[in-house]
């Protein structure tokens, strides 16, 4: 295909895209959600992955197309429209869904603690047997993953008690539970 219009177009201040997705500035590029973060963020902006010992990168000098060299969707500028490869996919993770009864779900992203002090304390804080900072989840290699922070009081999965400070699988339709009078019903978002 013969291209006759330019291959970089001017797109923002300091900001040029050319055809092999590359951009002139620095930025992290999140691992798990491909997000492109300022190079002074230590979390990804989006979903909240330790970005610490990732190095800044540019696009100085392109070898691949991006999607080539990092399997990620890569984003051409071209007559003005985004284009995108097509068998490239990024996906945004649900997030997990702790449903109590109607009108009181928790809503939980990767990196989220729960706990009276922490996300859903305005439905946990009525619950004395929760802990401030009670349970912690993560999203990684497809699946959602929770661990009790040392909780007084224990927190459950379908009735079996989690050792602190490991990691377990949670799946939909699991009974979570954080005190024995506050459990909740998993669903993705």
């Amino acid at each position: 295909m013969a291209l006759s219009a330019p291959l970089t177009r001017k797109v923002h201040k300091n900001k040029i895209f050319a055809l092999f997705g590359t951009d002139m500035t620095l930025k992290k590029i999140c691992d798990v959600c491909g997000m492109a973060n300022p190079p002074t963020e230590i979390i990804c902006q989006r979903c909240f992955t330790d970005l610490t010992k990732k190095r800044p990168v540019t696009g100085n000098s392109p070898t691949k197309p991006m999607s080539q060299a990092t399997g990620r969707k890569s984003h051409i500028i071209f007559m003005g429209k985004p284009q995108f490869d097509q068998d490239k996919t990024i996906r945004e993770v649900a997030p997990l869904l702790l449903v109590m009864s109607p009108g009181q779900i928790i809503t939980i992203h990767h990196g989220d603690t729960i706990g009276r002090e922490a996300i859903g304390g305005r439905i946990l804080n009525q619950y004395s047997a929760v802990s401030r900072n009670h349970a912690s989840f993560k999203y990684t290699n497809g699946k959602w993953l929770v661990k009790d922070e040392n909780s007084t009081n224990g927190t459950y999965i379908n009735g079996t008690k989690l050792l602190p400070e490991k990691w377990y699988e949670i799946m939909v339709n699991d009974t979570f539970s954080v005190s024995s009078g506050c459990n909740f019903t998993v669903q993705f978002g």
